[in-house]
């Protein structure tokens, strides 16, 4: 009987012990994470400036001519190259006209060579002679002019672009000079900027901006300024800006909504910059980031501000000399016990 409870006694122990280890290695272990020490910068170039995006060239067709639209061959937003029948207009009035005019000048010119053999001969009147000469002179004016009338009842692209607006169709009667299509080029874009009277002494032709578009899950784009108004708007106060950005994919589209950001000339008050996929939000749509506190995750609100080249401003919530996750930071929790990298 004293056996018996010896070995159970035993086993109970090595149970206990068993446990004890068990507990004492399921402990996490530590969350390895690369963090940046936080000072404040000298910022540049965070002042932003709405603005309207314009094609880089522009131009409204009509005919000089008018007359009944017999076809319109494009469609809004087609690409069309320099040369292509835009429209036309119904010819056949200005065909008679010119066949009429064909024929005179056919006529006029067998009379001139049939009078030239007697005047080469001296056998013509020089003011029969002259007389000839003339009549094909204003037969060969009165033909071009015919020709260049029924040319005119084609509308051509003068250079390639795509269509951004028509306002006429087929069967519509048009006069001289009036809008039937626009047509654009949008391989490079122009951003038009109000900026106000007194930002406008920060701004240099060449400088360097970034502009962000919101349509476009407010992607970035940089260029260049190209264009400094130097008369300010009566109303505002504010002067027009124009910066040139290359658009190779064509998304950049005329009358877009943007942001401007350029570069000023002066340095501005120190500030944090933090990258902006470090800047989180939680279910109440609160900006916070993940800060080291004695080798644990301190979770941190923050008031962001501006966005900038560098990354997105930190208004509050931290001081110089704490250390901010930067990387890792999604693998840790409140309190989750770390170790850090710089």
């Amino acid at each position: 009987m004293k056996q018996s409870y010896y070995w159970v006694t035993l086993v109970f122990g090595m149970l206990l012990m068993g446990c004890k280890q068990t507990g004492e290695t399921t402990e996490m272990e530590p969350v390895k994470v690369k963090v940046v020490t936080m000072e404040k910068i000298p910022l540049n170039g965070t002042q932003g400036f709405s603005g309207t995006i314009e094609e880089m060239t522009g131009s409204t067709l009509s005919f000089p001519v008018g007359g009944t639209i017999g076809q319109i061959a494009v469609t809004v937003g087609q690409r069309v190259a320099k040369g292509a029948i835009i429209a036309t207009v119904d010819e056949s009035t200005l065909q008679n006209t010119y066949n009429a005019s064909a024929a005179l000048l056919a006529q006029a010119e067998d009379a001139y060579q049939r009078l030239k053999q007697l005047h080469d001969n001296g056998s013509l009147p020089e003011i029969q002679w002259v007389e000839a000469q003339s009549k094909l002179k204003q037969a060969a004016a009165s033909e071009q002019v015919a020709r260049k009338s029924l040319d005119d009842c084609r509308l051509c692209a003068p250079f390639s672009g795509i269509i951004s607006e028509k306002s006429v169709e087929t069967g519509q009667n048009v006069m001289p000079g009036m809008p039937v299509v626009k047509l654009v080029t949008i391989h490079q874009v122009k951003v038009k900027v109000a900026v106000p009277e007194n930002e406008i002494a920060q701004v240099r032709i060449g400088q360097t901006a970034r502009i962000m578009v919101p349509a476009l899950d407010n992607r970035v784009f940089e260029g260049s300024i190209i264009e400094k108004g130097v008369a300010a708007n009566a109303l505002s106060r504010s002067y027009e800006v124009k910066v040139l950005v290359d658009n190779p994919e064509q998304v950049l589209m005329p009358g877009m909504i943007c942001q401007m950001y350029m570069n000023k000339s002066e340095g501005e008050a120190k500030v944090f910059v933090l990258p902006v996929q470090v800047v989180q939000l939680d279910e109440n749509n609160r900006s916070f980031v993940w800060v080291n506190t004695r080798g644990r995750a301190e979770k941190r609100m923050v008031q962001t501000g501006e966005l900038t080249d560098r990354g997105v401003v930190i208004k509050n919530g931290l001081v110089s000399g704490d250390e901010v996750i930067v990387e890792g930071q999604q693998k840790v929790s409140v309190q989750t016990r770390i170790t850090t990298e710089k």
